[in-house]
């Protein structure tokens, strides 16, 4: 997206109001921001934490939701990381002119494959890299106006939020009424990136999706346990040798405990173990989509 179709979506952090270009900064009621390589630097911190949330439990609601892999309607080809075809499926393959905005997008990795969709694709992250975001941000205090985007997505991006509800309040604020928010959450993995904070079953995501207002469709594991507790122990390039051999051990382990644990169910007359549920309680990562209603 080019800087003059992204400064109408855009407002201060600060003082919500509308932000106007002067002397090379974006400005609004006194307060200015840099460019930084033509990137508006819009990051600013809420000023404190005042979450205003009604008491909720989960468990009811998860007898609800789709534990489930949503239906698959997009192609495999030039998928870019992190971006699966169960998550792209959330989206679809027409974008026609719609709006999404990528919540810690790193080098817009993504930014190719939803353009070529007809996507109106943003990218905002905390730091610059590779080519960087279209907007600097700090997700718990998002520089976007209401009701701005039809999709909102957030990839491997809520362990690293000191504040996973804020930021998903701040998320329902900019979506669209009607609008869909997905992505993953790391769950079993390590402390990572200097800045892992709260790492989250699939009964956390929906905790905080929920109060942050959203109705939930779908959660589902994307990264087994099988290959992320090889990948905590054993990272880099150096340790391959370990992570390949610990991940085809706990794979085979898996395996054979699934098939002699049910055929001793099988003989005392109890269920076989829900071997998608057992993914999803051991999941590396856990998948969601949820809408904000209209």
């Amino acid at each position: 997206m080019e800087f003059d179709e992204l400064l109408p979506l855009l407002r201060c952090p600060a003082t919500h109001g509308s932000l106007v270009l002067q002397n090379g900064e974006l400005t609004s009621a006194g307060t200015s921001y840099p460019l930084i390589h033509n990137v508006p630097d819009l990051r600013r911190a809420p000023d404190a934490l005042n979450i205003n949330a009604p008491w909720y439990e989960p468990w009811e609601d998860l007898e609800t939701v789709n534990l489930d892999y949503p239906p698959i309607t997009v192609s495999e080809d030039d998928l870019p990381k992190h971006l699966d075809r169960h998550l792209a499926s959330i989206a679809g393959e027409d974008g026609r002119g719609r709006t999404i905005l990528e919540i810690g997008c790193g080098a817009r990795q993504c930014e190719t494959w939803f353009e070529k969709r007809n996507f109106r694709y943003v990218g905002s992250d905390i730091d610059f890299r590779g080519a960087g975001p279209h907007v600097m941000a700090d997700a718990h205090n998002l520089p976007f106006n209401d009701n701005t985007f039809d999709f909102v997505t957030s990839m491997a991006v809520s362990e690293h939020l000191i504040s996973p509800i804020t930021a998903a309040q701040e998320i329902f604020r900019v979506l669209k009424p009607g609008g869909v928010y997905f992505g993953t959450s790391a769950f079993v993995y390590c402390f990572h990136d200097k800045a892992s904070f709260h790492h989250m079953s699939h009964a956390g995501l929906l905790y905080v999706l929920r109060v942050a207002g959203f109705n939930v469709k779908w959660l589902w594991p994307d990264w087994f346990y099988q290959d992320a507790i090889p990948e905590m122990g054993f990272r880099g390039t150096a340790a391959a040798p370990w992570r390949v051999s610990l991940s085809a051990l706990l794979k085979i382990a898996d395996w054979t405990f699934l098939r002699s644990s049910n055929l001793a169910r099988r003989l005392i007359g109890k269920p076989a173990i829900d071997e998608f549920e057992r993914q999803l309680h051991l999941a590396g990562s856990v998948s969601f989509a949820a809408h904000r209603p209209d």
